[in-house]
């Protein structure tokens, strides 16, 4: 089988396969006038951008847990999206996210988490978040040099023998706009620091492909992040296309 890149689509994508990996993205809810009516979701577009250059085909997913079974019966994959800087998700988000992230694990689906998104895997994971490092709470800080991510803000080391390092070399930089962390000692391994020791990224213990990195891969400024997006989104049509265990062979 010979594998094209398909229009605005990733060179892991088969020919022959007509549809795209589906991708839920988690998007933050946002209260507004003190009022849950007047709640919304926010999640910037380049998220649903770069999973499309990727390959896959994104849908936003709200905190409905009703249909949170028919919602992930659809997904190849799962993002969980970024937040506010700083700023603690609300109650809503966090359960339904955690929801999420378990049964996308139990189930072996491909699992990216971006910011916010990796430390509430490493906290599911047995991880801690650090809310009050003086380094990331300072107003000038690297980790937040800038109101917006469209820039490169620090190195990062990668760690030898991880997933990230088949894709990058051992010094690379990354954008940077967080002021919250994730601890060590949960059940995952660190993949990448800064320079600080912040951890930079994490990927579970498991055989699945599961990814947590600090920086924000969807604005697409290096290889590395497109190599992270394409890479995920190929396992998310790797999973598509398992063997049905109940289908003899």
């Amino acid at each position: 089988m010979t594998t094209t890149r398909a229009p605005g689509g990733s060179p892991f994508m088969p020919e022959p396969d007509l549809f795209r990996p589906v991708v839920l993205i988690t998007a933050d809810l946002i209260e507004a006038y003190g009022k849950d009516i007047e709640a919304a979701y926010i999640v910037r577009a380049n998220y649903a951008e770069a999973i499309t250059e990727a390959g896959g085909l994104a849908l936003f997913v709200p905190f409905e847990m009703a249909q949170l079974d028919e919602a992930f019966g659809l997904a190849d994959g799962v993002v969980i999206s970024g937040s506010e800087p700083g700023a603690d998700v609300s109650s809503v988000r966090h359960a339904f996210e955690t929801t999420l992230i378990a049964r996308t694990l139990a189930a072996s689906k491909p699992l990216l988490g971006i910011c916010h998104g990796m430390q509430l895997i490493g906290e599911y994971l047995g991880g801690t978040i650090v809310r009050d490092d003086p380094a990331l709470a300072a107003t000038e800080s690297r980790h937040i040099p800038n109101p917006t991510a469209e820039a490169v803000a620090h190195p990062i080391e990668v760690t030898a023998g991880s997933m990230l390092s088949a894709w990058a070399r051992e010094r690379t930089f990354v954008n940077s706009i967080h002021r919250h962390a994730l601890s060590e000692g949960g059940r995952y391994r660190v993949a990448a620091r800064a320079p600080d020791g912040v951890i930079e990224a994490i990927e579970g213990l498991g055989p699945g492909f599961c990814l947590g990195v600090q920086w924000h891969p969807e604005y697409r400024l290096s290889p590395l992040d497109r190599a992270i997006l394409e890479a995920f989104v190929a396992r998310g049509w790797s999973w598509r296309r398992r063997p049905d265990p109940g289908v003899p062979s």
